[in-house]
């Protein structure tokens, strides 16, 4: 079953935003007010002008090169390299995240194509294999994804919703984010 558009736009927010929750992070910001008085200038300031250097033509990249990967053998590995808990919680929050990204391409009628988050899903759900070097409690977190994305991972090969299955792993990936929270890794 293809989903419209629109839909897959709202999950993905829904997805980010509870993924968002699980980070530890304090974000804090300031602002300082700007008079609208008369000295203000009516114009806005030109851009600072930097100088060019050498320019070659312009040329279209080869098919697969160009900054969309052509599949997801074209994507970098996230956690590739890096051990133990870390490793994983990248990993994980790495492929859920191209999982929440694949929600935006859409196919020629305007619907979420299938054949385009199961890899991606089968990334996220194979994550914790390469990643056995983690702590035992990130590495519970993770095989409680891995169970949950093996699910929607059926649930969307037997014709279910994509957007339903990506949604229902929110809950196992935020828990999966406060045990890397736990461990000391920031995702």
């Amino acid at each position: 079953m293809r989903t419209p558009r629109r839909l897959a736009t709202a999950v993905l927010a829904l997805t980010a935003g509870a993924s968002l929750a699980a980070c530890s992070t304090a974000v804090s910001g300031s602002a300082t007010p700007v008079s609208r008085g008369a000295e203000a200038p009516t114009e806005p300031a030109a851009p600072p002008v930097e100088e060019a250097g050498e320019t070659g033509p312009v040329t279209d990249p080869a098919p697969g090169t160009g900054s969309v990967p052509a599949s997801d053998d074209d994507l970098p590995v996230p956690g590739a390299g890096v051990p133990g808990d870390e490793g994983l919680c990248q990993a994980v929050a790495g492929w859920f995240g191209y999982v929440g990204l694949s929600l935006v391409a859409v196919d020629g009628t305007g619907h979420v194509d299938p054949a385009g988050v199961v890899p991606l899903l089968e990334a996220l759900r194979d994550a914790p294999a390469g990643h056995r070097d983690a702590g035992a409690p990130v590495l519970a977190a993770a095989d409680a994804v891995s169970a949950a994305t093996d699910a929607a991972i059926d649930d969307v090969r037997s014709g279910g919703d994509v957007i339903t299955a990506v949604t229902d792993l929110t809950g196992p990936v935020t828990e999966f984010g406060t045990a890397c929270a736990a461990a000391g890794v920031d995702v």
